[in-house]
């Protein structure tokens, strides 16, 4: 599973990036898609793979500000990918 991460502003989201990045975790630090709303134009893009619960713990104490799941990738006619959101559930 692909969850993308927002964060308050860009030094928080570069300060996690360092921190996940050291651990077993596939980070990529990429703009914030148009979709979602943040007050920064940064986000990390995490492959929590199937044991996603502690990772997603490790994003928030990390300072995530919203999660949200990949939930489906679709190529449209230009070549150009299309990736639908959803919110991650904040109780979990």
């Amino acid at each position: 599973m692909r969850i993308i991460a927002t964060f308050p502003a860009s030094h928080a989201a570069l300060r996690a990036e360092q921190a996940l990045k050291g651990e077993a975790l596939p980070v990529e630090l990429i703009p914030v898609p148009r979709q979602i709303r943040s007050d920064c134009g940064f986000c990390l893009l995490v492959d929590v793979g199937a044991q996603e619960a502690p990772w997603i713990e490790r994003l928030r104490s990390c300072g995530a500000q919203e999660l949200w799941r990949v939930t489906s990738t679709q190529v449209d006619p230009s070549s150009r990918k299309v990736n639908s959101y959803e919110r991650y559930p904040q109780d979990r």
